[in-house]
């Protein structure tokens, strides 16, 4: 019988909260236990990546692995009442040179315009991202930097999600799955393609076969094409394209109080 064959791990930190921004000594503390030895890619994902520059032991820590590939999330909703905490997009980019600098390469960052959303704030501000020229504005600067990948899906609410948009004043303008695969397909993927760029989906909905976390990505820009699982993997939902990885994250209070959030109980008062 053959012996099944062993990778070393890819590290997901994380989808449950924002290491980077608000863990950055946890992160540390994480990696440090699995060991660098042992991690084929550490894949980031991040509103606000400032402490991979400034975090000293962070910054350290991601010079010494092989891969970082970092999935940051850009809503162009930052510094609005729905995700006051959020930074805005115009200071998120204006970090993105320094930071690629960093892992090597804009194939190693792609954006994540996500969620798409739309509500109507004290029945009078409509804030939403559902919108040609906010995205456009988002995909010519990731353009411009040379980052190749756009991730998008829409917004699952759940019952928990609703009743604090509710009591934060927002009402949900809801929007069928069909018109949001038609808004998608006929206005996003076009101009991500004119771009040279790749646009895929996140669950929802489901229209695109690269996960967030793609192994056959993840090989192809290894310094040594090293690989990696391919497997499915089993912690995430059925439509869930990703490939197998450990997420170092726990359920902690993320300071970003993205009131869509479905991690964050209810808003976390921001540190000082």
């Amino acid at each position: 019988m053959a012996e099944k064959r062993t990778y070393r791990k890819v590290i997901s930190a994380s989808r449950r909260v924002d290491l980077v921004a608000f863990y950055p000594d946890y992160m540390v503390q994480r990696l440090s236990e699995i060991g660098i030895d042992n991690t084929h890619t550490l894949v980031i994902w991040t509103k606000n990546p400032q402490n991979m520059l400034l975090h000293s032991e962070l910054r350290k820590t991601l010079e010494e692995l092989d891969q970082v590939y970092v999935l940051l999330t850009i809503t162009g909703l930052g510094g609005t009442v729905l995700e006051p905490g959020a930074p805005k997009t115009e200071q998120v980019f204006e970090q993105l040179p320094e930071i690629i600098r960093l892992i090597g390469s804009p194939e190693r960052l792609a954006i994540r315009y996500d969620p798409l959303i739309d509500v109507i704030h004290q029945g009078k501000e409509r804030i939403c991202n559902i919108d040609v020229g906010l995205f456009e504005q988002v995909l010519h600067r990731a353009h411009d930097l040379g980052i190749k990948r756009i991730i998008t899906s829409y917004v699952t609410i759940y019952q928990k999600v609703e009743k604090r948009l509710t009591q934060n004043g927002f009402t949900i303008v809801r929007h069928p799955l069909e018109e949001i695969a038609d808004f998608i397909q006929g206005q996003m993927m076009p101009r991500a393609n004119m771009l040279g760029m790749e646009l895929s989906t996140c669950v929802q909905p489901d229209l695109t076969t690269k996960g967030c976390i793609d192994g056959e990505t993840l090989m192809g820009l290894h310094p040594s094409q090293e690989r990696c699982s391919l497997a499915k993997d089993p912690s995430q939902r059925d439509a869930c394209h990703c490939t197998k990885s450990l997420d170092i994250g726990q359920w902690f209070s993320c300071y970003h109080n993205c009131l869509y959030c479905y991690g964050n109980p209810s808003p976390t008062p921001v540190r000082e």
